[in-house]
């Protein structure tokens, strides 16, 4: 994936956060915890996938999404799968 590939990746993943968690797109970094820096549950995190999912045309396992509680993390996750 290139630098520009890897920024739009990033821009819809934190964009998917955003709007899933209500929150404005400059409180979600790519460190920020999916819990306890952001407030998610459980069934906002399966709503996030389910937009990572249509979003890049992807699959994520259950596992995967337990296993990734920052952007950061979805954003390699991600773009390992859309690759």
């Amino acid at each position: 994936m290139n630098t520009a590939q890897s920024t739009d990746v990033r821009t819809t993943v934190t964009q998917i956060f955003a709007t899933v968690l209500s929150l404005p797109g400059e409180q979600v970094t790519g460190a920020a915890h999916f819990y306890d820096d952001l407030g998610g549950d459980s069934l906002q995190k399966l709503e996030i996938v389910a937009h990572l999912e249509a979003a890049f045309n992807c699959r994520l396992s259950n596992e995967e999404a337990a296993e990734n509680d920052s952007v950061d993390a979805f954003v390699r996750l991600v773009g390992e799968r859309a690759a």
